[in-house]
């Protein structure tokens, strides 16, 4: 009777054994239906994890994973050279009868290469140029993946994304990890997340690399997942994982710190054990890349607007092989078939050079530029005169010498693009060649840096000129660079640790400068030569895009925690670390007025500084003033600045505001106003030019300029279909005239009363103030090039 017993038990386990287990093939799906056909290969050795246990498929391709009712998902890890058929999950919710995983096998991936794009914090619901960017990038130069690190946004943004940004419509495996702000109200802050994306953490590998996708550990609302949990699955993932292969992790921010562990209450896990490689992010709307214990970190903005720090809008297209990282590279969005000939100008002076410069700015945001030809010709007769391929400069410029002697006349310029598909784009332009130029700017000399200029201004010092390049990618062209002014002849360059982007300075024979990581750098301005550096423990957020300060000897650079006041001369540092310690990167200048160092915190405050002791003696929040994207101006014991969308009078002493006016303007660019007489001009993120009343803060006159190539204005973007007319850069005053450059690729000179004198389009955007010195102007653009004109 007992042995009947016992026997009923084993046939009729309560509960049963099956309940208590999930089991479901890996297989590959050759005719692409979803569905295992029997003479279909099943795949053994795939991981399959329900996000707490991971077990591999046996010889068979079948996995068993105990029965987990916390689990609400199956994910696999999809082997290189594989994709899914559908998706990469299984929801649980309601129990699924079929646990089987579909896999096709993946054309575009190779086994020791491997493509992919990021994109981040686009929190949109409107549809935008930038997914036709990403999408034509991706199957032009053969991404395998695009990964989204975060911030889909709110509702409205993660059920457009869901629709339109997936993987059937982009045309390539996507893939999301949650951001702050994708944790929503509900029944627990992922769960709109999981229903139209899945998991929340998952790993797949891909090319030669294995990625591990996390998601924020805080946000809107409180997650259900914790940091133990998803480290404890994180171990039992990479036990699983042939530690040969690089390892790039993805989440929406960077937590892990200098060391790379990450850490619960509980768990932890060091992932330098596990040939870490790269760490991509978003969430700061920052474009900041660095490397530490031959990690890449990498930041990047959002492919749809400007940044916080008024970065450019980007996406990045990262190179992966066997050793890991072998290239980053940012993408511009918003432009096609961008061909613009900058140099001979439309009525060019000719000197009495035996070849002739050629330089064109060109880009697009889809297609990979193969070569730039032209072809120049007579005007009148149309009798062929040269035919030239260009040399390529950083990624924007082209470059040529075409022997040409002393010819004056009309002539045109044939530009030919050749993309790498075998597209070809054309574009004719027409100059003159004279004796005596008309126009009232005429171009002397330009000079291809090859490197971006962002906000770093050329600086005339004597015969020199100084200026500083910017990588926003794998961190090869940025370096401090000195010109002979009156020829734009090179005459020292200096690598730098990683991008500056702010002005340089200048004292004493002593050039100075900081770069993103706060690596300051003193140099002997006439050889190049490294006089002394100060470096930080380790690169850390934010990012240092201000303006450094020198007063006296002493130079002021640095932003909370990393602020200090250093002797020139000595290097030694007289004060560091000041309050506020946090808050976002700002590109507004440090400025030291009356032994008041100010200095702007994004998203926090305008605070002046004791310049002896690095006190805090105020600082100002209100009314938008914590939006601090631009710098200050003074005037008889007053600071003029703007915030969000208001202009302000502030008592220099005590910091209270004394006027303000608010504007329907956007005043979220890097400028600072400029008072000259009875004005005050200010640029602004979409209409130019204005100019107030200093007395009033009335408006007096607007001018307009073109829509901006690049996206850098916080927020700023095409996809509101309204002008984006942004100017980054301060007016510079000479001679009456108001000299600045814009978004649009233009340099402006205006009268006093707001009139355009002249204008020259350099075919890039401009950030930097025009450097003015006798009868000349220098002006730096982002795509690198330095231009002498005389005015």
């Amino acid at each position: 009777m007992k042995l009947i017993k016992l026997l009923a038990y084993c046939l009729f386990p309560i509960p049963s054994l099956f309940a208590q287990q999930r089991t479901g093939r890996v297989f590959e799906d050759q005719n692409g239906n979803n569905q295992f056909e029997q003479n279909e290969k099943q795949l053994a050795g795939i991981v399959v994890s329900d996000g707490y246990d991971v077990v591999k498929t046996d010889n068979t391709g079948t996995y068993t994973l105990p029965h987990n009712p916390s689990a609400r998902f199956l994910f696999v890890t999809i082997p290189s050279g594989y994709k899914a058929t559908k998706t990469h999950y299984i929801p649980l919710r309601a129990e699924h009868k079929n646990l089987d995983f579909a896999l096709t096998k993946d054309a575009v991936q190779q086994t020791d290469f491997l493509r992919f794009i990021q994109i981040t914090d686009t929190e949109t619901p409107l549809y935008g140029p930038w997914i036709d960017n990403v999408r034509n990038y991706a199957q032009q130069q053969k991404a395998s993946l695009i990964m989204h690190t975060g911030d889909i946004c709110y509702e409205p943004g993660m059920l457009f994304h869901a629709k339109q940004v997936n993987s059937e419509l982009m045309g390539r495996p996507t893939y999301y990890t949650v951001g702050n702000h994708d944790l929503v109200k509900g029944e627990y802050g992922e769960k709109l997340f999981e229903d139209l994306f899945g998991p929340t953490y998952y790993s797949f590998d891909a090319g030669p690399a294995h990625f591990v996708v996390t998601p924020m550990p805080n946000g809107d609302y409180k997650p259900s997942y914790t940091a133990d949990q998803i480290i404890a699955w994180l171990k039992k993932d990479l036990a699983t994982m042939d530690r040969s292969k690089p390892l790039i992790f993805i989440n929406h921010d960077f937590f892990a710190g200098p060391d790379f562990i990450l850490k619960g209450e509980k768990e932890q896990i060091d992932l330098m054990q596990y040939n870490l490689k790269a760490w991509f992010y978003g969430h700061w709307h920052n474009n900041f890349a660095f490397k530490q214990k031959g990690v890449y970190v990498v930041c990047s903005n959002a492919p749809n607007k400007g940044g916080i720090d008024n970065s450019a809008a980007q996406f990045v297209v990262v190179d992966i092989d066997k050793q890991g990282i072998k290239d980053i590279k940012p993408i511009y969005t918003n432009l096609r078939d961008h061909i613009q000939l900058v140099h001979p100008t439309a009525d060019q002076q000719i000197g009495a050079q035996e070849a002739l410069p050629i330089v064109i700015s060109a880009y697009d945001s889809e297609r990979k530029i193969q070569k730039v030809a032209v072809e120049i010709s007579a005007h009148e007769m149309g009798k062929r005169l040269a035919n030239v391929q260009l040399s390529p400069s950083g990624d924007w410029l082209w470059q040529a010498k075409v022997p040409f002697g002393k010819q004056k006349g009309q002539y045109d310029a044939l530009i030919t693009i050749h993309y790498e598909n075998g597209e070809q784009a054309l574009k004719r332009q027409s100059f003159n060649l004279a004796g005596h130029a008309e126009s009232t700017m005429k171009l002397q000399w330009s000079a291809a840096v090859n490197g971006n200029i962002w906000k770093t201004s050329p600086l005339i010092v004597g015969d020199k000129l100084f200026v500083a390049t910017m990588d926003d990618g794998i961190g090869t062209n940025h370096s401090i660079i000195a010109l002979d002014k009156r020829t734009g002849k090179t005459l020292w360059s200096l690598p730098t640790i990683n991008s500056i982007k702010h002005k340089l300075r200048y004292s004493d024979g002593i050039l100075l400068a900081t770069d993103v990581e706060t690596n300051i750098y003193a140099i002997d301005a006439n050889t190049g030569k490294i006089l002394w550096t100060k470096k930080p423990s380790n690169p850390s957020l934010p990012t240092f895009v201000s303006g450094p300060a020198l007063d006296n000897g002493i130079y002021y650079t640095g932003l909370g925690k990393r602020m200090s006041a250093i002797d020139i001369h000595t290097g030694k540092v007289l004060w560091e670390g000041v309050d506020p310690s946090g808050g976002e990167a700002t590109p507004a200048e440090l400025s030291v007025v009356d032994q008041t160092l100010l200095a702007g915190y994004n998203w926090n405050a305008l605070c002046a500084y004791d310049i002896q002791t690095g006190k805090l003696l105020w600082k100002r929040q209100e009314d938008g003033l914590r939006f601090r994207s631009g710098g200050v101006t003074a005037k008889d014991g007053y600071l003029y600045t703007t915030g969000l969308n208001g202009i302000f009078k502030l008592n220099l002493k005590t910091g209270e505001i004394a006027q303000k006016s608010i504007k329907t303007d956007d005043f979220k660019v890097m400028a600072s106003p400029k008072i000259v007489e009875d004005l005050l001009v200010m640029p602004t993120s979409t209409n130019g030019i204005k100019a107030y009343d200093p007395q009033t803060l009335e408006e007096k006159w607007h001018f307009s300029t073109g829509e901006a190539l690049v996206y850098t204005s916080p927020y700023s973007s095409p996809d509101q279909h309204k002008l984006v007319g942004t100017v980054e850069s301060s007016v510079t005053e000479a001679k009456g005239t108001f000299f600045f450059g814009a978004s649009d690729g233009y340099v402006y000179a205006l009268n006093k009363q707001g009139k355009l004198l002249s204008k020259f389009n350099l075919g890039a955007p401009i950030f930097s103030e025009i450097t003015v010195d006798g009868d000349f102007i220098y002006i730096a653009d982002f795509a690198g090039n330095v231009s002498c004109f005389k005015f």
